[in-house]
């Protein structure tokens, strides 16, 4: 079991202990959830033989499960009657062509309090990431409309914006924007791995999940929310439960024009801020260091004229007595001197026997 996996599990975890009847679409070589563990299903658009022969990596084949329901359409309920207590959906809802009918006919096959666990990708960290983010106008739009098939609007964004960098090739807009081109492009069924909608983790959550829960299109509450990051794969966890919604969601957080864009231009504003003012602390501390070290340097100069004062009044003193002990003064009184200590020592040994 692979790290991403092992951390969708335990986000899955942490809302479900895999109990009842679960469903898990397209789990190819890396399920979420294995037959061994739980009572879980498995639906693809194709059965495993067709799998295993289409497969270009021959030591996953045996990871391949068996498929329990093979589809050929987004409408899964045309397909299946059982009711579902948990239903993992791995890299599938930016395939969706109709996001909001694909979630609605999901939410019809759960039982009520029934977990339905996403993961999908962050565009930042895909090919998509020039591409511009899915509105929620759009995502009306197609729900109103019953669409079922992939938007041609998407297909040229997918042609215009992709990120070459993915396959080894230089991004050249010379190229990207050849109308010939795109044309023909335009003419080829869509690529099976085409994103129909990408979304950013920044901005899913008020851009999109919680204004299309309060319009009332599905009977979802969001309880988990994950934002992507690097080392995770890239992908955002999304965990919503079948229950009636209460979704809290401000005017300003749907209205911010730019979302994650202005989100993050505030907290390197801030970032920036907090290091003007680390600096001007750096620099008021080493003023006041540059201050007490000049200081110190004054004092230490005092310090060193006084000593080398003394060194010479010293030196002075040290040559007035030699002068005079060698002088004939000091040799004459010799005697004298001698005489004096004497008397001195016998009167302190007097001094002593007498008490």
């Amino acid at each position: 079991m692979n790290l991403v996996t092992q951390l969708r599990r335990g986000h899955l975890l942490k809302h479900t202990d895999l109990s009842g009847l679960g469903l898990e679409l397209g789990p190819y070589d890396q399920p979420t959830v294995f037959k061994t563990e739980a009572q879980v299903r498995y639906l693809d658009w194709k059965n495993r033989e067709q799998l295993v022969r289409e497969c270009t990596h021959p030591d996953l084949i045996e990871q391949i499960p068996e498929i329990d329901y093979v589809v050929s359409s987004n409408r899964y309920g045309d397909y299946i009657s059982d009711k579902f207590d948990y239903i993992i959906a791995n890299h599938v809802m930016e395939h969706a062509p109709n996001m909001i009918q694909w979630l609605a006919d999901l939410c019809a096959m759960m039982n009520d309090g029934g977990i339905l666990f996403l993961a999908l990708p962050d565009k930042k960290f895909s090919f998509d990431k020039y591409r511009p983010d899915t509105a929620l106008s759009h995502f009306v739009a197609e729900y109103l409309a019953g669409v079922e098939e992939i938007p041609r609007e998407h297909q040229l964004e997918c042609e215009i914006y992709y990120d070459e960098a993915f396959v080894n090739r230089p991004m050249d807009v010379r190229d990207k924007l050849n109308l010939d081109r795109i044309s023909e492009k335009l003419k080829a069924p869509p690529h099976v791995g085409i994103h129909s909608h990408v979304f950013d983790s920044e901005t899913i959550e008020s851009k999109v999940l919680k204004p299309i829960l309060m319009m009332g299109f599905l009977t979802f509450n969001l309880v988990d929310f994950v934002a992507a990051r690097g080392e995770t794969g890239g992908e955002m966890i999304i965990i919503l439960r079948k229950e009636r919604p209460d979704v809290q969601l401000t005017t300003e957080e749907f209205y911010t024009a730019s979302g994650g864009m202005e989100k993050r231009a505030a907290e390197a504003e801030s970032r920036a801020t907090l290091a003007e003012s680390d600096l001007a602390r750096a620099q008021a501390m080493l003023a006041d260091t540059r201050r007490i070290l000049a200081d110190a340097e004054g004092k230490l100069g005092e310090t060193m004229d006084k000593l080398r004062t003394s060194q010479t009044e010293l030196q002075a003193s040290n040559a007035v007595i030699a002068e005079f002990v060698s002088s004939t003064s000091w040799r004459i009184t010799a005697p004298l001197r001698r005489i004096v200590t004497a008397l001195r020592g016998n009167g302190a040994r007097g001094h002593t026997h007498a008490g």
